[in-house]
Protein backbone atom coordinates (compact mmCIF):
# COMPACT_ATOMS: atom_id res chain seq x y z
CA UNK A 1 0.00 0.00 0.00
CA UNK A 2 1.64 3.23 -1.06
CA UNK A 3 1.47 5.74 1.76
CA UNK A 4 1.80 10.02 1.65
CA UNK A 5 4.39 11.63 2.89
CA UNK A 6 2.33 12.89 5.63
CA UNK A 7 1.78 9.22 7.04
CA UNK A 8 5.13 8.46 6.48
CA UNK A 9 6.39 10.72 8.94
CA UNK A 10 3.73 9.10 11.44
CA UNK A 11 5.02 5.91 11.14
CA UNK A 12 9.05 7.01 11.14
CA UNK A 13 7.59 8.69 14.09
CA UNK A 14 6.31 4.91 15.53
CA UNK A 15 9.28 3.37 14.46
CA UNK A 16 12.04 5.84 16.48
CA UNK A 17 9.73 5.85 19.32
CA UNK A 18 9.80 1.90 19.29
CA UNK A 19 13.99 1.99 18.94
CA UNK A 20 13.54 4.49 21.84
CA UNK A 21 11.92 1.80 23.74
CA UNK A 22 14.35 -0.57 22.79
CA UNK A 23 17.47 1.09 23.85
CA UNK A 24 15.87 2.54 27.17
CA UNK A 25 14.12 -0.76 28.34
CA UNK A 26 10.72 -1.58 28.07
CA UNK A 27 9.28 -0.64 31.40
CA UNK A 28 5.97 -2.97 30.92
CA UNK A 29 7.43 -6.89 30.73
CA UNK A 30 6.14 -9.44 28.42
CA UNK A 31 6.64 -13.20 28.00
CA UNK A 32 5.84 -16.14 26.02
CA UNK A 33 3.55 -14.99 22.85
CA UNK A 34 3.39 -11.71 23.64
CA UNK A 35 7.04 -11.07 23.63
CA UNK A 36 7.32 -12.95 20.17
CA UNK A 37 4.16 -10.80 18.97
CA UNK A 38 5.99 -7.39 19.86
CA UNK A 39 9.77 -8.53 18.50
CA UNK A 40 7.67 -9.46 15.40
CA UNK A 41 5.88 -5.95 15.25
CA UNK A 42 9.12 -3.89 15.82
CA UNK A 43 10.66 -5.63 13.07
CA UNK A 44 7.81 -5.22 10.93
CA UNK A 45 7.91 -1.33 10.78
CA UNK A 46 11.59 -1.77 10.37
CA UNK A 47 10.77 -3.29 7.01
CA UNK A 48 7.44 -0.91 6.22
CA UNK A 49 5.22 -3.66 6.96
CA UNK A 50 3.06 -1.97 8.16
CA UNK A 51 -0.71 -3.73 8.36
CA UNK A 52 1.70 -7.10 9.56
CA UNK A 53 2.70 -4.83 12.38
CA UNK A 54 -1.03 -3.91 13.15
CA UNK A 55 -1.69 -7.31 13.43
CA UNK A 56 1.07 -8.70 15.97
CA UNK A 57 0.50 -5.70 18.04
CA UNK A 58 -3.16 -6.76 17.99
CA UNK A 59 -1.27 -9.90 19.34
CA UNK A 60 0.75 -8.43 21.73
CA UNK A 61 -2.81 -7.07 23.10
CA UNK A 62 -4.47 -10.32 23.41
CA UNK A 63 -2.04 -11.93 25.51
CA UNK A 64 -1.01 -8.47 27.35
CA UNK A 65 -3.86 -6.31 27.21
CA UNK A 66 -2.25 -3.12 29.22
CA UNK A 67 0.53 -2.82 27.02
CA UNK A 68 0.51 0.67 26.93
CA UNK A 69 3.25 0.52 23.84
CA UNK A 70 1.70 -1.61 21.78
CA UNK A 71 -2.52 0.30 22.04
CA UNK A 72 -0.22 3.71 20.74
CA UNK A 73 1.15 1.90 18.01
CA UNK A 74 -2.18 0.45 16.82
CA UNK A 75 -4.16 3.45 17.46
CA UNK A 76 -1.36 5.57 15.26
CA UNK A 77 -1.09 2.94 12.46
CA UNK A 78 -4.95 2.57 12.20
CA UNK A 79 -5.25 6.73 12.29
CA UNK A 80 -2.21 6.44 9.49
CA UNK A 81 -4.17 3.82 7.30
CA UNK A 82 -7.23 5.60 7.29
CA UNK A 83 -5.64 8.72 5.66
CA UNK A 84 -5.20 7.13 3.21
CA UNK A 85 -8.48 4.74 2.73
CA UNK A 86 -11.02 6.15 1.00
CA UNK A 87 -15.35 5.58 1.49
CA UNK A 88 -16.83 3.84 4.45
CA UNK A 89 -13.31 2.21 5.27
CA UNK A 90 -11.96 5.98 6.30
CA UNK A 91 -14.50 5.96 8.77
CA UNK A 92 -14.30 2.24 10.25
CA UNK A 93 -10.49 3.13 10.35
CA UNK A 94 -10.44 6.15 12.29
CA UNK A 95 -12.87 5.04 14.95
CA UNK A 96 -11.00 1.68 15.37
CA UNK A 97 -8.09 3.94 15.90
CA UNK A 98 -9.92 6.46 18.10
CA UNK A 99 -10.99 3.33 20.14
CA UNK A 100 -6.98 2.71 20.80
CA UNK A 101 -6.04 6.20 21.66
CA UNK A 102 -8.56 6.15 24.56
CA UNK A 103 -7.00 2.68 25.56
CA UNK A 104 -3.75 3.90 25.60
CA UNK A 105 -5.29 7.02 27.68
CA UNK A 106 -6.90 4.61 30.04
CA UNK A 107 -4.14 2.49 30.36
CA UNK A 108 -1.61 4.80 31.46
CA UNK A 109 -4.38 6.66 33.97
CA UNK A 110 -4.46 3.08 35.92
CA UNK A 111 -1.21 3.41 36.31
CA UNK A 112 -0.34 4.01 39.51
CA UNK A 113 3.27 6.54 39.02
CA UNK A 114 2.78 6.13 35.33
CA UNK A 115 4.68 9.76 35.58
CA UNK A 116 7.79 8.13 36.75
CA UNK A 117 8.04 6.04 33.48
CA UNK A 118 9.52 6.96 30.40
CA UNK A 119 7.85 7.42 27.09
CA UNK A 120 4.32 7.27 29.24
CA UNK A 121 3.33 10.85 29.45
CA UNK A 122 4.28 11.42 25.13
CA UNK A 123 1.97 8.43 24.46
CA UNK A 124 -0.74 9.80 26.51
CA UNK A 125 0.04 13.55 25.55
CA UNK A 126 0.14 12.56 22.02
CA UNK A 127 -3.41 10.14 22.17
CA UNK A 128 -4.98 13.24 23.13
CA UNK A 129 -3.49 15.16 20.69
CA UNK A 130 -4.65 12.60 18.38
CA UNK A 131 -8.29 12.39 19.23
CA UNK A 132 -8.96 15.98 18.82
CA UNK A 133 -7.12 15.08 15.12
CA UNK A 134 -9.80 12.08 14.35
CA UNK A 135 -12.60 14.41 15.59
CA UNK A 136 -11.53 16.90 12.83
CA UNK A 137 -11.40 14.03 10.59
CA UNK A 138 -14.25 12.68 10.59
CA UNK A 139 -16.41 16.25 11.33
CA UNK A 140 -14.80 17.56 8.18
CA UNK A 141 -16.28 14.27 6.38
CA UNK A 142 -19.48 14.48 7.91
CA UNK A 143 -19.63 18.27 7.01
CA UNK A 144 -19.13 16.97 2.95
CA UNK A 145 -21.66 14.57 2.83
CA UNK A 146 -23.89 17.29 4.25
CA UNK A 147 -22.96 19.84 1.71
CA UNK A 148 -23.50 16.84 -1.28
CA UNK A 149 -26.69 16.34 0.06
CA UNK A 150 -25.89 12.83 1.49
CA UNK A 151 -28.22 13.98 4.61
CA UNK A 152 -27.93 10.05 5.88
CA UNK A 153 -24.26 9.20 5.87
CA UNK A 154 -23.81 12.83 7.54
CA UNK A 155 -26.58 12.27 10.14
CA UNK A 156 -24.96 8.46 10.73
CA UNK A 157 -21.54 10.14 11.07
CA UNK A 158 -22.66 13.35 13.69
CA UNK A 159 -24.56 10.91 15.29
CA UNK A 160 -21.61 8.91 15.52
CA UNK A 161 -19.44 11.49 17.09
CA UNK A 162 -21.56 12.61 19.28
CA UNK A 163 -21.30 9.03 21.15
CA UNK A 164 -17.70 9.25 20.70
CA UNK A 165 -17.40 12.75 21.92
CA UNK A 166 -20.64 13.56 24.00
CA UNK A 167 -19.49 16.76 25.29
CA UNK A 168 -18.55 18.48 21.74
CA UNK A 169 -21.46 20.60 20.38
CA UNK A 170 -20.49 21.17 17.11
CA UNK A 171 -22.18 17.26 16.36
CA UNK A 172 -24.97 18.66 17.54
CA UNK A 173 -24.79 21.70 15.85
CA UNK A 174 -24.44 20.12 12.76
CA UNK A 175 -27.87 17.53 13.26
CA UNK A 176 -29.71 20.12 13.77
CA UNK A 177 -28.84 21.88 10.43
CA UNK A 178 -29.67 18.26 9.04
CA UNK A 179 -32.63 18.14 10.54
CA UNK A 180 -33.59 21.67 9.71
CA UNK A 181 -33.02 20.73 6.24
CA UNK A 182 -34.85 18.24 6.02
CA UNK A 183 -37.82 20.42 7.11
CA UNK A 184 -37.72 18.25 10.28
CA UNK A 185 -38.92 21.39 12.69
CA UNK A 186 -39.60 19.33 15.77
CA UNK A 187 -36.31 17.45 15.73
CA UNK A 188 -34.51 20.39 14.74
CA UNK A 189 -35.81 22.55 17.86
CA UNK A 190 -34.76 19.58 19.76
CA UNK A 191 -31.16 19.11 19.05
CA UNK A 192 -31.19 23.64 19.08
CA UNK A 193 -32.57 23.10 22.84
CA UNK A 194 -29.77 20.91 23.69
CA UNK A 195 -26.84 23.63 22.33
CA UNK A 196 -28.28 26.27 24.48
CA UNK A 197 -28.62 23.99 27.73
CA UNK A 198 -24.88 23.23 27.22
CA UNK A 199 -24.15 26.66 25.52
CA UNK A 200 -26.92 29.31 27.02
CA UNK A 201 -24.87 32.21 25.46
CA UNK A 202 -25.33 30.86 22.31
CA UNK A 203 -26.70 33.71 20.79
CA UNK A 204 -27.11 31.90 16.74
CA UNK A 205 -29.09 28.96 18.28
CA UNK A 206 -31.56 31.52 20.37
CA UNK A 207 -31.94 33.49 16.48
CA UNK A 208 -32.55 29.55 14.84
CA UNK A 209 -35.37 28.66 17.59
CA UNK A 210 -36.78 32.08 17.55
CA UNK A 211 -37.24 31.30 13.55
CA UNK A 212 -38.90 27.66 14.35
CA UNK A 213 -40.79 29.13 16.75
CA UNK A 214 -42.22 32.10 14.67
CA UNK A 215 -42.68 29.61 11.55
CA UNK A 216 -44.62 27.36 14.02
CA UNK A 217 -46.54 30.38 15.29
CA UNK A 218 -45.79 29.97 18.54
CA UNK A 219 -44.98 33.81 18.96
CA UNK A 220 -44.64 33.56 22.96
CA UNK A 221 -41.48 31.65 22.57
CA UNK A 222 -40.09 33.30 19.69
CA UNK A 223 -40.16 36.51 21.54
CA UNK A 224 -38.55 34.58 24.54
CA UNK A 225 -35.68 33.65 22.29
CA UNK A 226 -35.54 37.32 20.58
CA UNK A 227 -35.45 38.77 24.29
CA UNK A 228 -32.52 36.54 25.25
CA UNK A 229 -30.85 37.57 22.38
CA UNK A 230 -31.27 41.23 23.05
CA UNK A 231 -30.22 40.71 26.25
CA UNK A 232 -27.11 38.87 25.26
CA UNK A 233 -26.07 41.35 22.27
CA UNK A 234 -28.17 44.35 22.99
CA UNK A 235 -26.86 45.86 19.55
CA UNK A 236 -28.01 43.15 17.74
CA UNK A 237 -30.41 45.39 15.11
CA UNK A 238 -31.84 42.21 13.33
CA UNK A 239 -32.63 40.87 16.64
CA UNK A 240 -34.89 44.13 17.14
CA UNK A 241 -36.63 43.84 13.28
CA UNK A 242 -37.40 40.19 13.87
CA UNK A 243 -39.04 41.13 17.54
CA UNK A 244 -41.05 43.52 15.57
CA UNK A 245 -41.95 41.79 12.62
CA UNK A 246 -43.34 39.52 15.35
CA UNK A 247 -45.04 42.12 17.32
CA UNK A 248 -46.48 43.08 13.67
CA UNK A 249 -47.91 39.26 13.09
CA UNK A 250 -49.74 39.87 16.10
CA UNK A 251 -51.51 42.91 15.50
CA UNK A 252 -49.60 44.27 17.53
CA UNK A 253 -48.37 47.55 16.16
CA UNK A 254 -48.04 49.83 18.85
CA UNK A 255 -45.30 47.21 20.77
CA UNK A 256 -43.88 46.93 17.23
CA UNK A 257 -43.54 50.72 16.81
CA UNK A 258 -41.40 50.76 20.08
CA UNK A 259 -39.07 48.00 19.44
CA UNK A 260 -37.72 49.94 16.12
CA UNK A 261 -37.39 53.28 18.19
CA UNK A 262 -35.47 50.97 20.55
CA UNK A 263 -33.54 50.15 17.58
CA UNK A 264 -33.60 53.47 16.47
CA UNK A 265 -31.45 54.25 19.21
CA UNK A 266 -29.03 52.14 18.69
CA UNK A 267 -28.57 52.69 15.19
CA UNK A 268 -29.98 56.21 14.06
CA UNK A 269 -29.25 55.60 10.13
CA UNK A 270 -30.43 52.43 9.42
CA UNK A 271 -32.39 53.41 6.63
CA UNK A 272 -34.48 49.92 6.88
CA UNK A 273 -35.90 50.58 10.02
CA UNK A 274 -36.67 53.70 9.45
CA UNK A 275 -38.80 52.35 6.41
CA UNK A 276 -40.27 50.05 8.91
CA UNK A 277 -40.70 52.04 11.95
CA UNK A 278 -42.36 54.97 9.05
CA UNK A 279 -45.06 51.68 7.60
CA UNK A 280 -46.11 51.23 11.28
CA UNK A 281 -46.44 54.65 12.31
CA UNK A 282 -48.45 55.32 8.97
CA UNK A 283 -50.49 52.46 9.86
CA UNK A 284 -51.42 54.05 13.13
CA UNK A 285 -52.32 56.77 11.91
CA UNK A 286 -49.45 58.66 13.97
CA UNK A 287 -48.74 61.75 11.96
CA UNK A 288 -46.18 63.06 14.29
CA UNK A 289 -44.19 60.04 14.33
CA UNK A 290 -44.52 59.86 10.44
CA UNK A 291 -43.47 62.97 9.90
CA UNK A 292 -40.28 62.38 12.28
CA UNK A 293 -39.46 59.32 10.57
CA UNK A 294 -39.77 60.55 6.88
CA UNK A 295 -37.32 63.30 7.79
CA UNK A 296 -34.85 61.02 9.21
CA UNK A 297 -34.84 58.81 5.99
CA UNK A 298 -34.61 61.98 3.89
CA UNK A 299 -31.72 62.87 5.79
CA UNK A 300 -30.05 59.47 4.89
CA UNK A 301 -31.61 58.39 1.84
CA UNK A 302 -33.61 60.91 -0.35
CA UNK A 303 -36.37 59.82 -3.02
CA UNK A 304 -38.58 60.97 -4.43
CA UNK A 305 -41.15 59.07 -3.11
CA UNK A 306 -39.85 60.29 0.47
CA UNK A 307 -39.83 63.87 -0.35
CA UNK A 308 -43.46 63.60 -1.90
CA UNK A 309 -44.87 62.08 0.96
CA UNK A 310 -43.19 64.17 3.82
CA UNK A 311 -44.22 67.23 2.29
CA UNK A 312 -47.95 66.10 1.57
CA UNK A 313 -47.78 65.14 5.62
CA UNK A 314 -46.02 68.78 6.31
CA UNK A 315 -49.18 70.26 3.80
CA UNK A 316 -51.83 68.28 6.14
CA UNK A 317 -50.71 69.58 9.19
CA UNK A 318 -49.76 73.00 7.90
CA UNK A 319 -46.95 73.52 8.79
CA UNK A 320 -45.88 75.81 5.43
CA UNK A 321 -42.52 76.71 6.42
CA UNK A 322 -41.12 72.97 6.58
CA UNK A 323 -43.73 72.28 3.15
CA UNK A 324 -41.52 75.02 1.87
CA UNK A 325 -38.13 73.94 3.04
CA UNK A 326 -38.33 70.55 1.63
CA UNK A 327 -40.31 71.30 -1.37
CA UNK A 328 -37.15 73.39 -2.26
CA UNK A 329 -35.02 70.15 -1.15
CA UNK A 330 -37.59 67.87 -3.24
CA UNK A 331 -37.35 70.31 -6.31
CA UNK A 332 -33.45 70.37 -6.29
CA UNK A 333 -34.00 66.52 -6.30
CA UNK A 334 -36.04 66.39 -9.40
CA UNK A 335 -35.60 69.86 -11.21
CA UNK A 336 -38.33 68.77 -13.46
CA UNK A 337 -40.77 67.54 -11.24
CA UNK A 338 -43.91 70.00 -11.56
CA UNK A 339 -45.33 68.80 -8.23
CA UNK A 340 -42.43 69.51 -6.13
CA UNK A 341 -43.23 73.46 -7.46
CA UNK A 342 -46.62 73.66 -7.16
CA UNK A 343 -46.10 72.79 -3.41
CA UNK A 344 -43.63 75.45 -3.27
CA UNK A 345 -46.03 78.33 -4.67
CA UNK A 346 -48.49 77.40 -2.49
CA UNK A 347 -46.56 77.40 0.36
CA UNK A 348 -44.81 80.66 -0.67
CA UNK A 349 -48.91 82.19 -1.02
CA UNK A 350 -49.25 80.74 2.58
CA UNK A 351 -46.39 82.50 4.03
CA UNK A 352 -47.42 85.97 2.06
CA UNK A 353 -43.81 85.33 0.54
CA UNK A 354 -43.79 86.93 -2.35
CA UNK A 355 -40.28 86.75 -3.50
CA UNK A 356 -39.95 83.01 -3.77
CA UNK A 357 -43.49 83.14 -5.22
CA UNK A 358 -41.90 84.81 -8.32
CA UNK A 359 -38.64 83.04 -8.29
CA UNK A 360 -40.80 79.34 -8.63
CA UNK A 361 -42.95 81.00 -10.31
CA UNK A 362 -40.80 81.64 -13.31
CA UNK A 363 -39.34 78.07 -13.04
CA UNK A 364 -42.80 76.49 -13.64
CA UNK A 365 -43.03 78.86 -17.01
CA UNK A 366 -39.71 77.83 -17.95
CA UNK A 367 -40.93 73.94 -17.93
CA UNK A 368 -44.38 74.79 -20.07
Amino acid sequence: MKLSLKNCFILLVIVALLVGCASSGNQQQLSGRAKTSYRSARDDMGRGLHSRALQNFLEVLEFTPDHVESAWSVASLYFSLAEDAFGEDVRRLFESSYVYFVRTIDTIDGIEDWQSYDKFEFWRDDSELMLERIFARLFLIGQECYQNEDFDTARDIFNELLILYPDRIESVTMLAAIANTLGDTERAMGYFLRILENDPTNTLVMINLAIEYQALEDFANAIKYLLMLLEHEPENISGYQNLAYIHLQMQNHEEALQVYERALEIAPDNVDVLSDAYNVAFTLNNDEKVIYFLKRLVVFEKSDNTLRNLVIYLARSQDWENVLDYAKQWHEFDPELREALEFILYAARQLNDEGVSREYQEIMNRLD
